[in-house]
């Protein structure tokens, strides 16, 4: 089963089942902050590389005005408007990761808590190259990992805590796009085949594509149209090799 849907994830959850939901895959919308060449401009150096991702990615809105935080138009959402219905739609003893950034990690743990999650580990993605700081070169990006209910064993219990997966550096399809062999690690420990897996906000649908490939079915929400296509495309180009049934 696919079942791709572009719109406001708010309201596409309320569609969807209590405890259906066998594994949350997400890397959610966040506000960006003062500190990297992505957050906040060091400069012409800093101003330049993001202007030739702009245009390598032959998209306009990405960071236009950094100082208000917005990387994308549709970046407003709060963590509070939808980890309560995400809560609601996993099953018990289902795996959650949240993908953030350290700033946004203690937020984002709260607000989970306070939507029922427990907390169950901290991962990090050693992503293999640097970005800009005026502090530390930033290497990593967390990856918040929650649990509904009881407490459940991963499948490859020797798997570290720490990811080492190369970063895809150029030709992203969009600006937070993560490999898909990262995803795949997560979803083959957290999951069976033919589990459910969701990510809300798909992107360009590596969530999606990582579940093909591990036999997983999955559930992709999209606001942005144009991210909408692309992971259709990709998603469905997956499913054609994968011999699933592709969604009208």
């Amino acid at each position: 089963m696919i079942n791709l849907r572009q719109g406001d994830c708010l309201e596409l959850l309320k569609d969807m089942p209590d405890g259906s939901v066998g594994c949350a895959m997400i890397d959610p919308p966040y506000k960006i902050v003062a500190g990297g060449c992505r957050k906040v401009a060091l400069g012409d150096e800093c101003a330049g590389i993001m202007n030739k991702r702009r245009e390598s990615n032959k998209r306009t809105d990405w960071v236009e005005d950094v100082r208000t935080g917005k990387m994308f138009k549709h970046n407003d959402i709060k963590f509070e408007h939808w980890l309560p219905e995400l809560y609601r739609v996993m099953a018990d003893k289902s795996h959650t990761y949240l993908m953030i950034n350290s700033r946004n990690l203690a937020e984002l743990q709260n607000k989970a808590e306070q939507a029922g999650f427990k907390f169950q580990n901290l991962l990090i993605w050693d992503k293999g190259n640097v970005t800009p700081n005026r502090y530390y070169m930033q290497g990593y990006e967390c990856i918040l990992m929650l649990r509904k209910g009881g407490a459940k064993n991963i499948h490859n219990k020797g798997t570290s805590n720490i990811l080492r997966v190369p970063n895809i550096i150029g030709n992203k399809k969009h600006p937070s796009e993560k490999p898909v062999e990262l995803l795949e690690i997560m979803i083959n420990n957290s999951t069976n085949e033919q589990d459910v897996v969701i990510d809300m906000f798909m992107g360009s649908g590596s969530t999606g594509v990582a579940a093909i490939n591990t036999n997983r079915k999955f559930i992709g929400f999209e606001l942005d149209p144009e991210y909408f296509k692309i992971a259709q495309e990709r998603i469905n180009t997956a499913a054609e090799k994968g011999g699933f049934l592709i969604p009208e």
